[in-house]
């Protein structure tokens, strides 16, 4: 995995305290999801403006939830559930601000949307953290031929042998 560089500020003393009890880490790996999540919100703003056909309107929902489940759990350093209740909460919330809009309506189809760009978030990492898990638990085993009965074959490429003994052995 690459390497990101890593960008510390300094902060005022009364907003570093905070920081410090509660680690918030501003470095390029952190913030990086939150510049993608800006990125598709202003390419979308821009693509809102001329309409979104029906189809494409919970793909949008979709993928900004989930770079909003990313960011959040990128830069705050929570728990993975954290971050997704923080996230689904915002969903229902900006669904349930939308019923009180004019021009825009509350839509239970929009909140399931919101819900699964969350769950498919959750799901990578935690499918990319069981494997990392799993990649450690993991070591190579020696096998023990002889205990199955086996012996190991000699050749002159493999062996750490002279070549004088591998050729006694196959004139054998």
């Amino acid at each position: 995995m690459p390497k990101f560089p890593v960008l510390r500020l300094k902060l005022p003393t009364f907003v570093q305290k905070q920081v410090d009890r509660h680690y918030l880490d501003i470095s390029l790996t952190r913030v990086l999801p939150l510049a993608a999540l800006m990125t598709f919100g202003v390419l979308v703003g821009l693509v809102y403006n001329t309409g979104v056909g029906h189809p494409y309107d919970k793909v949008i929902h979709i993928g900004f939830y989930a770079l909003l489940t990313l960011s959040i759990h990128a830069l705050f350093c929570c728990r993975l559930r954290v971050s997704a209740v923080v996230a689904f909460g915002m969903g229902i919330a900006g669904e349930v601000v939308q019923g009180f809009l004019p021009h825009h309506e509350m839509s239970l189809q929009d909140t399931v949307a919101n819900g699964i760009g969350v769950a498919l978030i959750v799901a990578l990492i935690a499918l990319v953290r069981s494997e990392s898990r799993q990649a450690v638990r993991d070591e190579q085993e020696d096998l023990d031929l002889s205990q199955m009965g086996l012996q190991p074959v000699r050749s002159p490429y493999y062996s750490t042998a002279s070549s004088e003994e591998s050729t006694r052995s196959s004139e054998k």
